[in-house]
């Protein structure tokens, strides 16, 4: 066994026992990054705290948006241990969800969604206008216009779960989406 081998071990120990996980997995993202990538989910399905779910997303989001993109969007249990988390407000997170609306990958967005509606630490109505908010913003950038363009597909996932919620946001929302 070589030593980067040895250390890439020694680090998944480290997360495996809590033992400074996050800084375990900054290091073990630059030389596995599917290894610190599944780390990352275990420590998550073994009780990681709200922080270690947001700053993990962050991490690998930073190292590489297309491989976090990839294997996150195959991990049906990672998917869960995230948009059923209180990280799950977080702005980075919602972001993430956003750029799958975005991005026109409806059946992961769907699966998040349909975690956070579930989730019983947040307000779901509450999320579900961060998210309708960003999803606009998100839009207008992407096609540089002041209107944010969405196609059927993309107004009807917002939509169906607009409809799912009760209270003042659901009316408001239901309206902007209307608009575009």
């Amino acid at each position: 066994m070589n030593q980067k081998t040895a250390r890439k071990y020694q680090l998944i120990c480290n997360i495996a026992s809590n033992n400074k996980a996050f800084e375990s997995l900054v290091e073990l993202v630059v030389i596995d990054f599917t290894t610190a990538f599944e780390m990352w989910e275990f420590a998550l399905s073994s009780g990681a705290d709200a922080e270690f779910v947001a700053l993990g997303l962050d991490l690998f989001l930073k190292t590489s948006e297309l491989k976090t993109k990839q294997l996150f969007a195959e991990s049906l249990p990672l998917q869960k241990l995230v948009y059923n988390s209180p990280a799950v407000m977080n702005q980075n997170v919602i972001t993430f969800l956003v750029n799958y609306i975005i991005a026109n990958k409806l059946e992961v967005a769907d699966e998040c969604l349909q975690k956070m509606r579930t989730n019983p630490s947040i307000d779901f109505n509450e999320a579900l206008r961060m998210i309708v908010d960003f999803t606009f913003v998100a839009s207008c950038d992407k096609n540089q216009t002041k209107v944010p363009v969405l196609n059927k597909k993309q107004k009807t996932l917002l939509v169906s779960y607009i409809e799912k919620i009760k209270g003042p946001n659901k009316a408001l929302l239901l309206q902007r989406m209307k608009e575009i």
